[in-house]
């Protein structure tokens, strides 16, 4: 029987995994859903966050949307995909390992909400694709992590960021959908209870802005792929680009910063990395006048 995804990438919103996508499914070796189905949201509809409860599922769209890869890729093997991904039906472990059964390529599950899971989550994953399946997180600032998350939120409802009341910005930034997304020691120590140091990687969204060769020919390692220095051809291409470029206001760095500190001064503990510099940054800026 087919035990599913070989790497799962759990996050985080707005670090990069879109570009991730976009990139590795260009790569002969692996397989990933066909866009729009870059995100499976199989767990977090499965075994939501507790305090996600009232949200709902993910939307995958109608039939129109369902079949439109085939506009891309009219191929029988796309066909067979699509009429079997049906989330209105399917949702038994059974159905989700089906899903990867592409013979001889290295399969996967990108989906950022999977960060949001609970230990019930988590455990329920590590049941249906077992101690094989690599597992991931990259991590952003969550200061800014937070700014491009709610800057992508006012382009959804279409409504302008920059005349909305700095006061409800902020009040955004204590819902449970939006602290669950920054709060990473959490994530961390939940997955590393049931998936192992070599099978949980870190990974930082800095490192993508620095050196996105380095970056992804890393991921390409972690995931076990035998050409790791493989590069698609448009590799420096942004994904989700934010056109308009609004920078976060003084009042607002300021005060998101300070509620981040907490977890930051914990994840540099933890974790070390680019999380102490997120630190200071937020020391600094927290201090600002």
């Amino acid at each position: 029987m087919n035990n599913g995804p070989d790497f799962i990438c759990i996050g985080a919103e707005k670090a990069g995994t879109t570009w991730l996508y976009d990139n590795l499914r260009k790569h002969p070796e692996v397989w990933l859903p066909p866009p729009p189905f870059k995100e499976l949201h199989y767990f977090d509809d499965k075994v939501p966050n507790k305090e996600l409860l009232h949200i709902g599922k993910f939307n995958h769209g109608g039939i129109i949307r369902r079949f439109s890869p085939l506009l891309h890729n009219p191929k029988l093997g796309t066909l067979r995909w699509l009429w079997k991904f049906n989330p209105y039906k399917g949702n038994s472990i059974h159905w989700y390992r089906s899903l990867f059964t592409e013979t001889g390529k290295v399969s996967g599950d990108i989906t950022p909400l999977y960060s949001t899971l609970d230990e019930r989550g988590v455990e329920y994953a590590h049941k249906v694709v077992g101690d094989q399946c690599k597992i991931f997180i990259i991590l952003r600032d969550p200061v800014s992590r937070f700014w491009s998350s709610i800057k992508m939120l006012y382009r959804y409802r279409k409504m302008d960021i920059t005349q909305e009341d700095v006061s409800l910005i902020l009040n955004e930034m204590q819902l449970p959908y939006m602290m669950l997304k920054s709060d990473y020691s959490r994530m961390i120590e939940t997955w590393r209870r049931y998936f192992s140091d070599d099978m949980f990687g870190i990974y930082f969204y800095d490192d993508l802005i620095a050196d996105n060769a380095s970056f992804f020919h890393r991921i390409c390692q972690f995931i076990e792929l035998d050409d790791c220095r493989w590069s698609p051809p448009d590799f420096d291409k942004r994904s989700n680009k934010d056109r308009k470029q609004i920078n976060m206001p003084a009042v607002i760095k300021r005060s998101v910063s300070r509620y981040y500190l907490p977890e930051l001064e914990k994840l540099s503990s933890m974790i070390g990395g680019h999380s102490v510099t997120w630190l200071k940054n937020a020391q600094a800026a927290s201090e600002s006048s």
